[in-house]
């Protein structure tokens, strides 16, 4: 990855993944593509970069995704943070100038403990 840039609450950064990235072994063979999943990634990446704190993805809304990235792709990645919702951002991938990947991602400190659903047994 690039080096992030933030600008107030957006950051931006580029990316390419070579055809011997691990990433696109097995998805797909004969027509590899960087899953969805490595998409995502990317931008928890991007954003982790401009924090000394260990960062964790705790949801996703609304995620779509657009348009096939093939090897040696550049990425122009970018996401914006919520101002009412800090850990909030919503986020876009754009290839060729085309908008491959977008949604909104909510991120919370790896140090936070969730204590939802759990039950006290004493």
């Amino acid at each position: 990855m690039t080096e992030t840039h933030m600008s107030q609450n957006i950051f931006s950064s580029t990316r390419r993944f070579r055809s011997d990235s691990l990433w696109f072994s097995g998805h797909f063979p004969d027509n590899p593509i960087l899953p969805g999943i490595a998409q995502l990634s990317v931008v928890l990446d991007m954003i982790q970069q401009t924090t000394t704190e260990k960062l964790s993805i705790k949801e996703f809304k609304r995620v779509k995704f657009k348009q096939l990235i093939k090897p040696d792709d550049l990425l122009e990645i970018q996401a914006v943070r919520n101002q009412k919702e800090p850990d909030t951002y919503s986020f876009m991938i754009q290839v060729r100038g085309e908008t491959a990947c977008q949604g909104v991602m909510t991120l919370k400190s790896k140090s936070t403990i969730s204590t939802e659903g759990e039950k006290n047994d004493c």
